[in-house]
């Protein structure tokens, strides 16, 4: 048996540097496919750790091919089949990758992190796992960390770091704030948004 996973959605929207949000709007897009649900669990995951240095290579940003980019946290949607086989693959969505689209787990972990061991500690990464309805009802970004930081004793500046998405921000319907991001983002176990992993734990999650 195999499962072949659905393409991405033709009007799936990206912005660059906005991974949280694109991932969001996928996820969104999958779950008003009811087969698809029926067939896929479908996952927000957040790569970051402690010191917010994450190393990740084959990404569109990279400076050098062969190089890695070193982001504070990034943000990919995963399919896991419902029912596994030692046959059947999660797939990971990642809209910045140079990998195929969508790519297998076990290739992305490889491709992805083929130099992890060789990293300094503090660029080895964390994965946080946030189930497709808790993303969509609990995920609020008022767009405050990508605003440009202005200098003591001048006015403040409403600049974007990078251009912002053409949308409004996005607030899930059961969410009280209007910017949890970084509680996702945390990599402390300790709360109530999904699963933190180490490398190896992800592996045995998704694999």
């Amino acid at each position: 048996m195999s499962l072949t996973p659905p393409e991405l959605p033709q009007d799936a929207a990206y912005t660059p540097y906005w991974c949280e949000e694109n991932v969001y709007l996928l996820i969104q897009s999958f779950l008003r496919n009811t087969s698809l649900s029926e067939i896929w669990e479908v996952f927000a995951v957040f790569i970051s750790n402690h010191s917010k240095t994450v190393a990740l290579w084959n990404q569109k940003l990279s400076k050098e091919p062969g190089q890695p980019v070193i982001w504070d946290y990034h943000v990919v949607a995963v399919l896991r089949p419902r029912k596994f086989s030692s046959n059947l693959h999660s797939w990971v969505y990642d809209l910045d990758t140079r990998l195929d689209l969508p790519v297998t787990w076990n290739s992305k972990l490889e491709r992805s992190y083929s130099s992890f061991q060789s990293c300094q500690h503090r660029n080895n990464s964390l994965f946080r796992v946030v189930s497709a309805n808790v993303y969509l009802d609990r995920f609020a970004s008022d767009r405050s960390h990508m605003l440009a930081r202005t200098p003591p004793g001048t006015l403040p500046n409403p600049n974007y770091l990078q251009p912002a998405p053409p949308y409004p921000p996005l607030r899930g319907p059961q969410c009280m704030s209007t910017h949890n991001l970084m509680n996702f983002v945390s990599m402390l176990s300790f709360n109530d948004y999904g699963d933190v992993f180490d490398i190896k734990g992800i592996s045995g999650f998704f694999a």
